[in-house]
């Protein structure tokens, strides 16, 4: 049996002053705190200085250069010491029983937990527009289930997994989650989804963010459907085949973003007609960017092409015995 004082809590953060201390806030008023909570920051404001003036209690490691949520997180994960790994962002807060939720499922056997991402910021119509765009498969509702994929923003691995696998890659942010949870799924590993686990998360509010985000967010797409077996590879693959179909592609895109919300949220989108020519235009960008990725795949990004790591040797060569699964 798992409790509470098993986890340890990982936090990536890069420039997140105004965010960090209502995150931080949220994790030390649960009603089982976690274990520890471990900062992983390779900010450039006062993120920093704002933790330890606030809460001196949380473990922080400083990078000396900026540093993608990936490595933020193994380095975290190397610092834990709870056997489960729970994973949060900055600009996200976590409901009042998230830790405790969290320690029973994996009491329940789950080796990998995730749950439901909110939108922090409802009077952003913006947010709106990047919360669907990011996070429309991880809205609250529906039964728990099994999933082979949940973001890191709300996500607990048991530490054995991430330290056997290697932890998450480099260059594919904002999609390193996604190829470490795939990779796991093909090990014969599973997350169970519990829309109970809950936490709310702050999209960018800016529109020049916004768009700049969803672009990144279509290049890394097409590169990293090109290493993961899932719907659109066998079109990744193709550099010309999805140059050409990113048009249509972003069209699919953004009719299931309006479909998901329309039947999961059907008051809200009521309200908030003006969502609609927002979501159009991210998602334009979001094509541009899974065009950019056909012709120059992760050029751009850290100036890396095709980069190998270690990750996709570990999963192709995994280490020997394998380790058990636990049904519940």
């Amino acid at each position: 049996m798992f409790s509470a004082t098993d986890v340890s809590v990982v936090i990536p953060s890069y420039n997140s002053s105004r965010t960090i201390l209502q995150c931080l806030e949220s994790l030390f008023n649960q009603v089982e705190p976690p274990r520890e909570v471990i900062l992983a920051d390779s900010s450039e404001d006062e993120t920093l200085e704002l933790v330890k003036a606030h809460y001196p209690q949380v473990i922080t490691y400083k990078f000396k250069h900026r540093t993608f949520p990936g490595p933020a997180r193994n380095r975290g994960t190397r610092m834990a010491q709870g056997e489960i790994v729970a994973f949060i962002d900055a600009d996200c807060v976590a409901a009042p029983d998230w830790v405790q939720r969290i320690a029973r499922q994996h009491s329940a056997g789950h080796e990998i937990v995730g749950g439901a991402v909110q939108v922090g910021n409802t009077d952003s119509l913006l947010a709106w527009a990047g919360h669907l765009g990011e996070f429309r498969e991880f809205l609250p509702g529906g039964p728990e289930r099994e999933v082979i994929h949940t973001p890191t923003c709300n996500i607990a691995y048991r530490k054995v997994l991430l330290k056997t696998y290697g932890g998450f890659p480099n260059a594919y942010y904002p999609q390193e989650d996604m190829i470490f949870n795939h990779l796991l799924a093909r090990n014969g590993y599973r997350i169970w989804f519990d829309p109970a686990i809950q936490v709310k998360h702050y999209c960018r509010e800016s529109l020049r963010g916004y768009l700049s985000h969803q672009h990144r967010i279509g290049r890394v797409t097409r590169v990293t459907l090109t290493r993961i077996e899932m719907e659109g590879s066998a079109i990744a693959r193709r550099p010309w085949a999805s140059y050409a179909a990113s048009p249509f592609l972003g069209l699919l895109k953004y009719y299931r973003n309006l479909n998901v919300f329309w039947k999961s949220m059907p008051r809200e989108a009521i309200k908030r007609p003006g969502l609609l020519p927002i979501l159009f235009l991210g998602t334009i960008w979001w094509a541009r960017g899974f065009a950019a990725g056909a012709r120059s795949g992760l050029t751009g990004v850290r100036g890396l092409i095709d980069p190998e790591e270690d990750i996709f040797i570990l999963f192709d060569n995994p280490p020997e015995p394998p380790i058990p699964l636990h049904t519940p």
